[in-house]
């Protein structure tokens, strides 16, 4: 069983949301197309491989690798059914004080209030059809230097592909202001 699935069902699926990190975050600044990026794929590196701090059964509060935490709210349910595979992931996102390293660049993560992500996969085993949906939507704020902002996401995956355990495409919409393409490498459950 993947790492993904292994810690939906350590929480018994649904993940709960957390509080907003006490400290503010002034305004200072906009993030290129590159940073915004580099902030979206160092977040959910941090979470895909983040340490569970605490589990119970509607709730899980993850470690960032390089310090503070992300909380969840929402949903994650595989299913067998026949012929027929499906995930199908909604989570509500909560990074406080989550500091990552992408790109050269090390930010510091938090909720604004939250981000939404979501993942459908299925798969027909008789006939080889899937159907994948995914995407971001809400927002971070965001540390990087002496600069913060707010980034707000929403991105939709598009043509998505099963390679292996894998799925490919990209998430294309608007990403901290910028009209992006992001190859979704990294951006989709590890590990079908």
């Amino acid at each position: 069983m993947s790492r993904t699935r292994n810690l939906m069902c350590a929480v018994g699926f649904p993940l709960v949301l957390g509080a907003c990190g006490d400290d503010p975050v002034e305004p200072g600044g906009e993030l290129t197309e590159e940073e915004a990026v580099a902030l979206l794929r160092g977040t959910m590196s941090a979470i895909w491989g983040g340490t569970p701090i605490e589990i119970s059964e509607d709730s899980v509060v993850l470690g960032c690798r390089e310090g503070g935490r992300v909380t969840g709210v929402g949903k994650g349910d595989d299913e067998l059914n026949g012929d027929t595979v499906r995930l199908v992931v909604d989570i509500r996102f909560n990074p406080s004080g989550c500091k990552v390293t992408e790109g050269g660049k090390q930010f510091t993560v938090d909720g604004n209030p939250s981000f939404r992500y979501e993942f459908f996969f299925e798969y027909i085993g008789s006939t080889g059809e899937t159907d994948i949906t995914g995407g971001f939507s809400d927002g971070v704020k965001w540390r990087l230097g002496d600069r913060s902002g707010s980034c707000a996401m929403d991105l939709t995956l598009v043509d998505p592909e099963v390679a292996g355990e894998t799925v490919t495409g990209s998430y294309e919409g608007k990403l901290c202001g910028h009209d992006v393409e992001v190859d979704g490498k990294g951006l989709v459950p590890p590990d079908l």
